[in-house]
């Protein structure tokens, strides 16, 4: 945000950040502008950008209405549907912490004056809001995974995947029908994303993770369906189209449009189901869909040499990087790991290689509850704690695979796909696959930094 004066501060994984002031002085009240809500409450989890907004962007009807269902709703000039996510701190209970074992908690980034006030109250900033050396305000994220919109990858409700390959008989679903063609791979990712325009990107594992300690957070403060939809007293998280034939593994009201791929029958529409709030991240038509299955997401942010894992730096922009594996700026190869990352070893917490699906949850704490450093960021990047693992409900026991060896140019995935029943969720991680793989179940959701 340019037109505000910046302070320098030191990051949390000790690179050199900027943060705005004036953002985040003053509690405020749900609604207001740049909050993040009340967990369990209307709104939760979306909000009002505090601008200015991006030149193509513009407010819909109801985007600043916290009951409408475009609350925190904004629309691109391709016809592109973007929910704005506010900048919001948490915290992990650890049992002595103040908060029992795996309990969340929120609160806006109108909070604390500042980071190391918050840090102080054991509070860290979602490693989602650092971008650029910068604290960031916000960050939208496309409400529909993106489609092919006369060459444009646009987020559009009711479109047609896209993925890194052609799917069955329908055209313009892999990347390369895109404008500018872009490979059809994980890599290609990057290129296609950018059709939309020069500062649009894949959204990283920390911006999906953000969203899906939103959904776990709101869960656990919600006590009807009154303003979350997909609430259930056992499987209490987003539903999606993940149980190969258009619907939700665990509800079975859930419908999705089918594609009409002739191949698998299985996959739907995206945005396209008959329950559209059961399956937003926030439970309310408002939230961002499909985080659960549908098509696996490809989600920059860990990648591998096939020795040893790699963190991306918070001093990294994501407008910049590029998807090779030659240059400074490609999220893959020794240049871009020695230019972008942090080395954090050949196993971390619960990427232990044993080879195969681990799934998320444990009576024991799941994720850390670090306020900096690698543990923080790790967190904030989907990736359970050793004794994290073994599955429960609160976690969907979404699934994480953890290989033998780790992947050169591993491309992290997340969410899962339409066939992958009750491993698929928001917390779902797989880190089997690399720069160059191309699957018509593999794709991308975008997002924009102010």
């Amino acid at each position: 945000m340019s037109n505000l004066n910046v302070r320098s501060i030191t990051g949390k994984d000790g690179q050199p950040v900027s943060f705005p002031t004036g953002i985040s002085i003053g509690a405020g009240a749900a609604g207001a502008v740049n909050h993040i809500g009340i967990p369990g409450q209307r709104g939760f989890g979306v909000g009002i950008c505090p601008g200015p907004l991006p030149s193509g962007m513009v407010e819909m009807t109801g985007t600043r209405d916290q009951g409408h269902d475009n609350y925190g709703n904004y629309q691109y000039s391709d016809g592109s549907v973007m929910v704005w996510i506010p900048a919001f701190y948490y915290k992990w209970g650890t049992g002595a912490n103040g908060l029992a074992i795996n309990q969340s908690s929120i609160k806006a980034f109108s909070e604390y004056a500042d980071v190391a006030t918050a840090n102080a109250a054991g509070y860290a900033l979602d490693r989602a809001f650092y971008d650029g050396g910068a604290v960031k305000s916000g960050v939208f994220r496309f409400k529909y995974l993106p489609s092919n919109n006369n060459g444009i990858a646009s987020s559009l409700k009711n479109g047609i995947v896209l993925t890194s390959a052609q799917r069955g008989s329908i055209a313009n679903t892999a990347f390369a029908t895109l404008n500018g063609t872009p490979a059809n791979t994980l890599g290609g990712a990057i290129a296609a994303a950018k059709t939309l325009g020069a500062d649009f990107f894949p959204e990283t594992a920390f911006i999906q993770n953000a969203c899906a300690l939103l959904s776990y957070a709101h869960a656990q403060a919600s006590t009807s369906t009154t303003f979350c939809a997909w609430y259930h007293a056992t499987n209490n998280f987003p539903k999606g189209n993940n149980n190969n034939a258009l619907g939700d593994a665990q509800d079975a009201a859930i419908l999705y449009v089918a594609d009409g791929n002739g191949t698998y029958p299985g996959c739907g529409k995206t945005g396209s189901a008959n329950l559209f709030a059961r399956t937003t991240h926030n439970g309310q038509n408002c939230g961002v869909a499909d985080d659960n299955g549908l098509v696996y997401k490809f989600t920059p942010g860990l990648t591998s040499n096939g020795t040893d894992y790699f963190l991306l730096n918070t001093s990294v922009a994501m407008k910049n990087v590029t998807g090779g594996n030659t240059l400074a700026t490609d999220l893959f190869g020794a240049t871009g790991l020695a230019a972008m990352y942090t080395n954090i070893g050949a196993t971390y917490g619960a990427i232990t290689k044993s080879g195969g699906w681990k799934y998320v949850g444990s009576a024991a704490q799941v994720f850390s509850e670090a306020v900096s450093g690698t543990a923080w960021a790790m967190a904030c990047a989907g990736i359970p704690l050793v004794g994290g693992t073994g599955g429960t409900n609160a976690f969907g026991n979404d699934g994480l695979y953890d290989p033998a060896t780790p992947v050169n140019e591993m491309a992290l995935l997340s969410g899962s796909d339409w066939g992958d029943s009750s491993s698929a969720g928001a917390f779902c991680r797989n880190l089997y696959n690399d720069r160059t793989s191309s699957s018509d179940y593999f794709g991308f959701r975008s997002a924009l930094y102010l």
